[in-house]
């Protein structure tokens, strides 16, 4: 710890004791000194940094208990000691209970006595400040987590709405009928891959994260589900290099931006939907052609949200979207196991 930047006050109505107080310590902090308690309420306004203050307790108009007394609404956190020539034991005992008093001196100080208990005092403020400051990090924290919480039951909570809305299960259940008439393998196929969709977002529900390997399992079951419907006119690529598939991303970021790729562009015979996912540096992509639907309803963007709102909480790093050339480009961190 640093004490030669510690800024300390001593009172005093004697002027030669503040100048000897002030000789003795001018090399070991910034000494400020005051000839009597109201100069001293005017020194602590000018300078907030002061960490400890000594008072001399016998001082015509204000005692030192007096001026502790007088500080502790506007000035609380500095140390206070108060010291004294008289063996008063009531002036020892106002100086603890009204003052509060830190440490009490008598009169004549010692030299080194009292710069081991200046020393011990700074420590002991700066030491409060430091557990005030973990105090404050950590309620900070402890919101924060509620917030991603938060975020996650809301994303969770999308995504599930997205998966059962009306047009995702008519357009499975309208497939499936088909298939079942002409395709009974396929079919069976098409209900085991719907199976695994469902069950994927049930038991990742609670999960911060899941290795990118789990993620790409559950997105070619999902795309499975959408391709039966739009057949070749629908496509996706993977270059995913194995080391990358041990990274983690949130669960179910994947069918986010898939799903958006898929509501708001074309997809026809003529402009065939095109998606990429692949891994750049340290970030997983999911490309594709930018053909956006003449009818499109306009994003609310609630899905994005949710997603930069819990790599928030994940990562100093954040996801990034837009369209680049002909091409819309989602860029998502991939995350370390074990965050």
């Amino acid at each position: 710890m640093d004490q030669s930047k510690a800024h300390i006050l001593y009172v005093d109505d004697e002027r030669q004791n503040l100048t000897a107080f002030k000789a003795s310590f001018r090399k070991l902090y910034q000494v400020h000194v005051a000839q009597s308690g109201k100069d001293a309420i005017q020194l602590l306004d000018q300078h907030p940094e002061i960490e400890l203050i000594i008072s001399d307790q016998r001082m015509p108009e204000m005692t030192g208990v007096e001026l502790f007394e007088q500080i502790l609404e506007g000035h609380p956190d500095p140390i206070r000691m108060v010291m004294t020539g008289y063996s008063d034991l009531e002036a020892i005992i106002d100086a603890i209970n009204k003052g509060q008093i830190y440490y009490y001196i008598t009169k004549p100080w010692k030299l080194e006595e009292l710069k081991l208990i200046v020393k011990q005092g700074i420590e002991a403020y700066r030491l409060k400040n430091e557990n005030r400051t973990l105090h404050a990090e950590n309620t900070d924290l402890q919101l924060k987590s509620e917030q991603q919480e938060k975020e996650n039951i809301l994303s969770q909570f999308e995504t599930l709405k997205n998966q059962v809305n009306p047009h995702f299960l008519f357009n499975c259940l309208n497939a499936l009928s088909t298939l079942v008439h002409d395709d009974a393998n396929l079919a069976e196929d098409f209900i085991a891959k719907l199976t695994k969709v469902y069950r994927y977002v049930l038991e990742l529900k609670d999960e911060h994260i899941v290795p990118l390997q789990e993620e790409l399992r559950f997105l070619k079951s999902y795309f499975f589900l959408h391709q039966i419907r739009f057949g070749d006119n629908l496509q996706m690529m993977m270059k995913i290099p194995p080391e990358a598939t041990q990274r983690s991303i949130p669960p179910l970021t994947l069918q986010l931006l898939v799903e958006n790729a898929i509501k708001h562009n074309i997809i026809s015979r003529e402009q065939p939907l095109k998606l990429e996912i692949l891994v750049e540096g340290k970030d997983l992509l999911v490309k594709n052609n930018y053909q956006i639907r003449q009818d499109h309803v306009d994003s609310t963007g609630i899905g994005l949200s949710n997603l930069k709102a819990r790599y928030a909480f994940l990562s100093d790093r954040q996801p990034a979207f837009a369209v680049e050339g002909d091409q819309y480009v989602a860029r998502v961190p991939l995350l370390e196991d074990q965050v």
